[in-house]
C-alpha cells in the first residue's frame, strides 16, 4: 500500500478566515468496498464560539467528504459535532485537539475526494481536495494505520502536538496466519530507526494490531511509522507505512528541548531574557516563560496572548515547510525571516534558472523590505543573500 501523506491542510475559502485544520485519510477493507476514513483535527482559536444562557461557550462545524469519478459526483459522506467549553480562555485553544471523522465507501478505481469543514456559527468554509488511487479489497492485507492517544482513546490525525508522553499507532489486520507477531519501527528525517512491540486485539469490526511509542521526547518534524507482520519463522509478510509530523509544544520544549526552545527564543528575547532561562532551573521555568510572554501580551486584560500563538504557529509553519533533513525550519534563513516578518505579500520564485542555482525573493511592501534567498547547494536550504 502506498505511503500516505501525514496531513492535509485544510485552506480557509475566505482570506482572512481564522477557519482551517488538517486531515489524514486511509483505506480499511470493508467486504467488497474500501472504507475511505478521514480523520480531521480543529483547534478551539479556528471556530466562532456563542455563549449559550447557562455561560457555556459552543461551536458547531460540520465535516463533508465528496468523492467524484472522472469528475462526476459519486457519493457524500458527513459529519456535524460541536465544541463545549466552560471558560472563554479554552475558545482561544490553538492545540489542535479536536477531532472528528467521516467514512466514505468505494469500488476499486481513481477518484478525487474533496474535504469541506464548516464553522456552521460563522458560516464560513475551509476546503482541501486529492486523489487517491483505491486498491481491490480482497487484496487488502492490512489497513492503513491511524494514531490516537494513550488513555481517552481521541482518534489524531497524522499532525500530532506533544501533548502526552506516548501516542498509539493501530491498524486493522486481515487474512493473517496464525501464530503471526507484529512490531512497530518509527525513523525520521532526522532521527535513527526504533522499534517498539506490537500486541493484537479483536473487537467486533476485526483484528486490530497497535503498538505505543513515546513521542516527549522527540525532536519537531517529519517521521514514518511502520507496522510489520511476522509469521512463526521471523519472515515478514506484510508491512504499511504512515508518514506523520511532530508538533512541538511549549510543554515538551520546556521540558525535553529546552536548549533548542533558548535557540528559538534568541530571535526575539533580549540577552538578559535569555539569561534569565538558562541560569533557572526546572523548577522555575515555567513562570519565566509565563513572565516572558506576559511581558509582550497586546491585550493583557484578555486570557489570549495574540503575540506568543503567532510566534508559535511561525515556528510550527516553518519547521514544516523550510525544514531539511540536515536542519529544523526554523534554524533556515527562510524559516527566521518569516517567523520575524510573517508571511510575505509576495513570493518570487525561480526553481530552474539556466546558468545560476534556485532562488526566491520574498516581497515585504507594507514594511518596504524585500529578501533574496538563493539554493546554492541544491539541498533546498535557501540561505539569505541579500536584502532590498
Amino acid at each position: 500500500m502506498a505511503n500516505l501523506p501525514a496531513a492535509i491542510e485544510l485552506i480557509p475559502q475566505i482570506e482572512g478566515s481564522p477557519l482551517t485544520g488538517t486531515f489524514s485519510y486511509g483505506i480499511f477493507r470493508a467486504d467488497s468496498l474500501v472504507e475511505l476514513r478521514i480523520t480531521l483535527q480543529i483547534s478551539n482559536n479556528s471556530l466562532q464560539f456563542v455563549r449559550e444562557a447557562d455561560k457555556r461557550y459552543v461551536a458547531h462545524y460540520k465535516i463533508v467528504g465528496v468523492a467524484y469519478k472522472k469528475d462526476e459526483l459519486f457519493t457524500t459522506a458527513e459529519y456535524e459535532d460541536s465544541i463545549i467549553v466552560s471558560d472563554f480562555s479554552s475558545t482561544n485553544s490553538a492545540e489542535p485537539k479536536k477531532a472528528g471523522q467521516i467514512s466514505i465507501l468505494l469500488p476499486k478505481g481513481k477518484f478525487r475526494i474533496v474535504v469541506i469543514l464548516e464553522d456552521l456559527n460563522a458560516s464560513t468554509k475551509a476546503s482541501a481536495s486529492f486523489k487517491v488511487k483505491i486498491p481491490d479489497p480482497a487484496k487488502i492485507r492490512i489497513s492503513t494505520p491511524w494514531f490516537f492517544t494513550p488513555h481517552d482513546s481521541v482518534l489524531l490525525t497524522n499532525k500530532i502536538p506533544v501533548l502526552w508522553d506516548s501516542i498509539g499507532v493501530a491498524a486493522f489486520v486481515y487474512d493473517i496466519p496464525e501464530g503471526c507477531t507484529a512490531y512497530v519501527s518509527v525513523v525520521g528525517i532526522r532521527a535513527k530507526a526504533k522499534t517498539y512491540p506490537a500486541h493484537f486485539r479483536s473487537d467486533s469490526n476485526g483484528t486490530i494490531v497497535y503498538a505505543f511509542f513515546p513521542i516527549s521526547s522527540m525532536d519537531g518534524g517529519e517521521y514514518d511509522a511502520t507496522i510489520y507482520l511476522r509469521n512463526k519463522r521471523g519472515g515478514i509478510i506484510s508491512k504499511v507505512k504512515v508518514a506523520f509530523t511532530i508538533v512541538p509544544t511549549s510543554f515538551s520544549m520546556l521540558r525535553y528541548h529546552f536548549k533548542e526552545l533558548i535557540r528559538q527564543l534568541r530571535l526575539i528575547a533580549k540577552e538578559s531574557e535569555i539569561d534569565d532561562f538558562e541560569n533557572a532551573d526546572s523548577s522555575a521555568r515555567d513562570s519565566i516563560w509565563d513572565a516572558f510572554w506576559r511581558q509582550r501580551d497586546p491585550t493583557p486584560s484578555t486570557e489570549y496572548n495574540e503575540y506568543k500563538e503567532e510566534f508559535l504557529k511561525r515556528i510550527r509553519y516553518a519547521d514544516i515547510h523550510f525544514g531539511t533533513p540536515y536542519k529544523h525550519g526554523w534554524e533556515t534563513d527562510r524559516g527566521k525571516v518569516y517567523i520575524l516578518y510573517g508571511k510575505p505579500d509576495e513570493i518570487e520564485r525561480h526553481p530552474f534558472e539556466l546558468g545560476s542555482p534556485a532562488y526566491e525573493i520574498w516581497y515585504y511592501y507594507s514594511q518596504g523590505v524585500a529578501f533574496v534567498f538563493v539554493d546554492e547547494d541544491g539541498d533546498g536550504d535557501y540561505k539569505l543573500k541579500e536584502t532590498r
